[in-house]
């Protein structure tokens, strides 16, 4: 191996393997055997297909939420932050139909979830971030995610505006509302000058 005093300052794995990426993104054989997903999952918050619009080859879909009009994979409404302080007194009150509406809890009514765990114990993954707020909603699922050994990186695709502003500074706050380790959050979290915009303006 190459002495290589760079790595020297990385802070993390996380920075080294970065590090070691962008020092060889330019060769097309190193591209094309490291940086091309094998599997890529869409996990879809939404209840539509319209996900299936975008399908391509070793893409698998999980409709997390549910689906419309189907019957073996029911929508889910509710809430899913159990890291909330509350969610804890919720579940000392001893009465069940407090948590008829805690999507962790729905989560078991098919394999989806199960599914889902598989991808993310398999090997490393990246998330790209399109069209979901990361709010605290969905933060007990977001935290299994983000927080997981495997997860290497996220890239948020933020809203441009006309004005040339964003809100990737909003996406971001939410995101680290997901972490537990901060370090970690700032660590895998993709940032702004290298993130992209969901549909770019054009003037």
């Amino acid at each position: 191996m190459v002495d290589d005093r760079q790595y020297w300052f990385c802070r993390s794995i996380n920075d080294e393997k970065r590090y070691y990426i962008e020092k060889h993104v330019g060769d097309d054989k190193f591209k094309k055997e490291y940086l091309t997903p094998i599997d890529t999952l869409v996990l879809n918050f939404n209840y539509t297909d319209i996900a299936e619009l975008y399908r391509i080859d070793n893409m698998e879909y999980i409709n997390i939420h549910g689906e419309l009009y189907s019957d073996t994979n029911p929508m889910i409404f509710g809430y899913g932050d159990e890291l909330d302080d509350h969610y804890k007194e919720i579940e000392k009150l001893q009465d069940n139909d407090f948590l008829e509406h805690i999507k962790s809890v729905r989560y078991l009514e098919t394999d989806n979830y199960r599914k889902l765990l598989s991808f993310v114990e398999s090997e490393p993954y990246q998330i790209f971030v399109m069209g979901h707020s990361c709010g605290n909603s969905d933060r007990t699922l977001l935290n299994t995610l983000f927080e997981h050994r495997n997860c290497f990186s996220i890239k948020v695709f933020y809203h441009q505006l006309d004005d040339d502003s964003d809100n990737y500074n909003d996406l971001v706050r939410n995101i680290s509302r997901n972490f537990n380790d901060k370090q970690n959050m700032r660590d895998v979290v993709v940032n702004h000058s290298l993130s992209s915009p969901l549909v770019p303006c054009v003037k």
